[in-house]
């Protein structure tokens, strides 16, 4: 162990009021004086609040928001049961990359009875957390920003026994996954911008990018890649029209003249994961009441219904930009608008957008 690791833990071992010296550490670690204030000048510098009173010595007062792998895979087994492998990055290009490159590396997740192969089992059930990411990134190719100290941002390696057969569904309940963790862990209702945004007080505090992993022999989709970022605190370098769309679950609390009480990232990583884990066991199941309840629940939280919206064609595809009014969200995930002309249509997400800013809010007179 290192000097910092060993004042770390003799600190972290002292009950309430207690205090250790410098003596005392530099006689338990075998150092200098000056080696323990330069540890203790490290902690500090990594988000660790310690006091230093005089003739008594060093206590810790809070301890910095660090994701814990041990931490994060403990609580989804207690709460799932659920042998999750947790990969804890501090910074990363995008943990949607990182669990790509895992899937490369497992190569066929299963075999032609559909068991899971000795790569398969290595990669499925695998989580990547992140601190920050230099490449985050959305639905279409957006970016996501993610930096440090302001959220987290993780992605979970999926592969039912069955592969993916509605791939809608597992995007859907990604969305419910962060809505049912935000109303848990900080007693605020979020709602959905389909087919994938959650926002509190009219801004994204969520985006979710859900990617498959295709066998091409068989046709399946063996295996899915859940991205999810969540803001959890202000990001106070934003401006112009992007400071506009994009909030935090900080921010929601704050503009309501409520109190933010602060969370763990690995206590809000685990809570999503496991309504997750706790969705997708219902498809593998083709529990059809579970799976109804969750696609109404999915309706109540849209933040669509009864809105304007302005319909966008994916880039590549034909078609023009027009105005429709949003009556409903089908079974099949499909967002169901009115045109002005009174046609009824079904948008597929992989056939049109909708643009945080391409939407106006109900009017009470609807």
């Amino acid at each position: 162990m290192t000097t910092k690791e060993k004042v770390l833990s003799a600190l972290t071992s002292l009950k309430n009021d207690e205090f250790f010296s410098g003596e005392e550490l530099a006689s338990d670690c075998s150092v200098s004086r000056t080696a323990i204030w330069k540890a203790i000048r490290s902690l500090q510098e990594e988000g660790y609040k310690i006091e230093a009173v005089t003739n008594r010595g060093y206590r810790i007062l809070s301890k910095p928001d660090n994701l814990d792998s041990s931490e994060i895979s403990q609580k989804i087994k207690s709460a799932h049961q659920c042998d999750l492998k947790v990969f804890v990055f501090k910074s990363i290009d995008s943990t949607n990359s990182e669990a790509k490159r895992r899937a490369i590396e497992a190569g066929a997740f299963r075999d032609e009875n559909g068991t899971l192969t000795q790569g398969g089992k290595a990669a499925n059930l695998s989580l990547f957390v992140a601190e920050s990411q230099t490449g985050g990134k959305g639905r279409l190719g957006r970016t996501f920003l993610s930096p440090k100290d302001t959220g987290v941002y993780f992605s979970l390696l999926y592969s039912p026994e069955n592969g993916i057969k509605n791939p809608a569904l597992y995007t859907a309940a990604a969305s419910l996954a962060v809505v049912r963790a935000i109303s848990k862990l900080y007693g605020e209702e979020a709602q959905i911008k389909w087919v994938n945004d959650v926002f509190l007080a009219e801004k994204k505090v969520s985006g979710i990018l859900v990617e498959g992993i295709a066998n091409f022999e068989t046709g399946n989709i063996d295996a899915a890649i859940v991205g999810i970022g969540i803001n959890i605190k202000q990001n106070k370098n934003l401006s112009g029209d992007i400071a506009k769309i994009v909030g935090s679950i900080e921010e929601a609390k704050l503009s309501q003249n409520k109190t933010f009480t602060p969370r763990t990232k690995n206590e809000l990583v685990s809570e999503v994961v496991s309504n997750l884990l706790n969705f997708y066991d219902n498809f593998g199941k083709n529990d059809e009441k579970s799976i109804n309840e969750m696609i109404c629940e999915y309706r109540s939280k849209s933040m669509l219904a009864g809105r304007t919206v302005t319909v966008n064609p994916v880039a590549g595809t034909k078609g023009t930009s027009y105005q429709a009014k949003v009556k409903d969200v089908d079974e099949e995930m499909r967002l169901v608008v009115e045109c002005p002309d009174g046609e009824i249509k079904k948008l597929n997400s992989g056939e049109v957008s909708l643009h945080s800013y391409d939407f106006t809010p109900v009017s009470p007179h609807m």
